[in-house]
């Protein structure tokens, strides 16, 4: 039982990143780093289109890294928890690791 608790734990772990198997969507959750906006202002500032960020805002919703409060006749989109941020400057960590190594032997 314990192996089939594991297992879905690894599962569970797998689905969470995929968030970030798509640029536009970590592109989104930086800008929420400044603060809520609204989905309208995401895709200004982002130069996508309104239903791209939408679809994007809604696997973010279901996976919960984002919530959305309405006011009025707008919806605002702020970010869950913010050790998300931890986990994308670590990812960004590792990769900008990678490619100093990569440029070091090159150089070679």
């Amino acid at each position: 039982m314990a192996k089939t608790r594991e297992v879905a734990q690894l599962e569970l772990i797998s689905d969470f990143f995929t968030i970030f198997t798509n640029s536009k969507r970590i592109q989104i959750l930086q800008l929420l780093r400044e603060g809520e906006l609204t989905v309208s202002e995401i895709a200004e500032r982002t130069g996508l289109s309104q239903p791209t960020v939408s679809q994007h805002l809604k696997i973010l919703r279901d996976k919960r890294i984002v919530t959305a409060k309405r006011q009025g006749n707008k919806c605002y989109y702020t970010v869950e928890d913010e050790r998300i941020y931890q986990i994308c400057d670590l990812i960004k960590g590792i990769i900008s690791k990678r490619i100093e190594e990569i440029r070091r032997e090159i150089t070679r």
